[in-house]
Parts: C-alpha cells; structure tokens; sequence
C-alpha cells in the first residue's frame, strides 16, 4: 500500500495497524487510504502514475527541432508541460473528479508561460494555478495537455497515428496490433507537395495497413490542429523560425487543416471537441482501462484474467454510481486482487 501511494517505505502508523492486524478490517484499510493520499508524499504517487499510463516519461525523448521550435527552449516548456499535467492528476486526487474529466474539463493548471503558449491573456507569473477556459476553448482534459501533445509529435512534425495510438492505448484501453514486420513506415514528404492526410490514403492502400488504420487515425486526424508542441495552428505551415527582432516565431502558411474523421464505430468527428464528445461517449472503456492501469501500477505486475475481471467490475460500480478518480483508487486498493497479491 505504501509503495503504491507514496513509492516508499510505510510509516509508523501503517507499520503500527499492520502489527495489530487492522489493517486486513475493511474500514480500517479504506481509512488507511484515505490518509496516505492527503500525505503530500502521496505525490509520488501522482508522478509515478502519470509516467505509467500517460507515458509523461517520454516526453523529450524526441525533442522539438530548436530553430522551428526556438519558444520550447526560451520558455522552458517541458517542464511547465510536465508540471501542468502533475498539478492536474494531483487536482484529481484531491477533489475526487469525475473521469470523464480526463477527456474534457473546463479548467486546467498553467502559467504565464503556458498561456502565452495556448494564446490566453491575463495570466502573469511563472507559478501554477487554476484557471477556467472559455466554453468553446480546445484545452481542457488530458487531449489539450501540450505534454501530451508534444510526446506524441516526433519534434518535427505531427502524425495522426502516434496519436491515435496513444488515446487507443491511454484512453479507452483498446491497443491496435502491432505492424506486420514487412511493411514500409510512412516518409513524411518535406517538400510538402502530399498532406498527411494523401500520405495515409497510399499507406492503407496496402491490404495488410487497411484494417488497423481504420481504426487508428481517425481518432488521430482531429488533433491535428495541434503542432508537434502542443500550439494551435489553423493551418500547416511550410516553414517557420524565430525571430529575435520581434521575440516571437514568424510563420510561413501553407495547406489548410482537415480535422474530420469517421470512426470505425460510424461517429463523424470535425475536431478536438467532436472527438471530446465522442470519448466521453465511452466512458465506460476509459473506466476499465483506468482501474487495469491502477491495477499493474499498484500491484506492480502483470495482472491477470481474474485481475481484469475485476477491474472490470470495480470500473461498472464507479461508473453506474457516478464517482470519482479518488474512489477508483480506494477501489483498487482494497481490491482483492491487491490484497491477494
């Protein structure tokens, strides 16, 4: 239990309950919980998660190009990416949101740095804070997270399937099958004369790509709105730089944006917010993949079918009785397969 919410060694307390034999009561467990995640040491718990199913761990593994992407460095923005989705899985803990608000959310965490980022005024100061985005913002929920946005770019451009892989895999749970191993990767074309969007068409033109991107880049497609930094643009540009003389980044337009898509499902998306609206439509998968993703961190193991059988119950109750991300972790935690194991 301490390892899983403060990646420590227990305290004297839990040391304490656990001589005594309380700690096995239900109720005395619970408590148990309950007070290790309003320890600040509870944080751990918050960085060691975020790198396990967001994969918030990659993010500079492939950095941004420095001359197309000079405001990344100037303003260093890995690190307010990073702290913004910390402090937003922290918020989560504590408040107990829904799920759903992973998907979308009205609010966020940032700083001046971050908001000249998004392209919002008014906030100054390099520290961290809640702030509520306009109704038909593109930000809120983990999808308008530059972090997210960046560790699935490859720091010179943007791919619909990296990041349709990644909400199969981080959102609802449902990884597409590997690549057949003699299938050539897809060569963005720099002189720009093909969009991704051609690019992708050819690729599944080929039997064997058809069926899996079918299912992958339409959820990709919308964010492409997004830059391999996490910035919006309304259109591709065929080059950009900084400029010292102005302090900002000078930027070259050239083909428009398609954000649409049709899910393999029959959903029609136009956009980030469309496809909001669609995952939120499937909640349910966000709840399973979310409690298995406890599950492994918690236990620190491979879970099994039984295992998966009851995340899957655990994921049912929290949705069917509306609550948040705090009691799936309590759920979790008293879970027979973490005690069991």
């Amino acid at each position: 239990l301490s390892h899983f919410l403060w990646s420590s060694l227990p305290d004297h307390t839990l040391f304490q309950m656990a001589k005594e034999n309380r700690i096995c009561e239900t109720t005395g467990l619970q408590k148990e919980v309950e007070r290790l995640l309003e320890d600040p040491r509870s944080e751990s718990f918050v960085q060691g998660f975020s790198e396990s199913w967001l994969r918030l761990d990659k993010l500079g593994t492939m950095p941004p190009a420095s001359k197309k992407f000079h405001e990344y460095y100037r303003y260093g923005l890995k690190e307010a990416m990073i702290e913004e989705t910390h402090q937003f899985l922290t918020n989560a803990v504590k408040e107990n949101v829904p799920l759903t608000d992973f998907i979308q959310s009205d609010y966020g965490f940032i700083n001046q740095d971050l908001a000249r980022h998004y392209g919002m005024k008014g906030i100054e100061g390099t520290h961290f804070r809640k702030v509520f985005f306009p109704e038909n913002s593109i930000r809120g929920g983990l999808l308008g997270h530059a972090s997210i946005l960046t560790l699935t770019a490859n720091g010179v451009d943007t791919s619909p399937v990296i990041r349709g892989i990644w909400i199969l895999e981080s959102i609802l749970g449902t990884p597409p099958s590997p690549p057949p191993p003699d299938v050539e990767p897809i060569d963005p074309d720099v002189r720009g004369s093909k969009t991704v969007r051609e690019l992708l068409e050819m690729h599944r033109s080929v039997q064997a790509c058809a069926d899996c991107h079918a299912k992958i880049d339409p959820y990709g497609f919308p964010l492409e709105y997004f830059d391999p930094v996490g910035g919006y643009r309304p259109t591709y540009y065929r080059s950009r730089f900084w400029k010292n003389s102005t302090q900002s980044t000078k930027l070259f337009p050239s083909g428009p944006i398609d954000g649409s898509s049709i899910l393999n499902t029959g959903e029609k998306i136009h956009g980030p917010r469309t496809l909001k609206r669609v995952l939120i439509s499937k909640k349910r998968l966000l709840a399973q993949n979310l409690a298995e993703k406890l599950m492994t961190y918690g236990t620190g193991r491979v879970i099994t079918l039984r295992d998966k059988n009851e995340a899957k119950s655990i994921a049912q109750s929290v949705i069917l009785e509306n609550l948040g991300f705090r009691d799936l972790i309590i759920k979790i935690a008293t879970s027979e397969a973490f005690a069991r194991k």
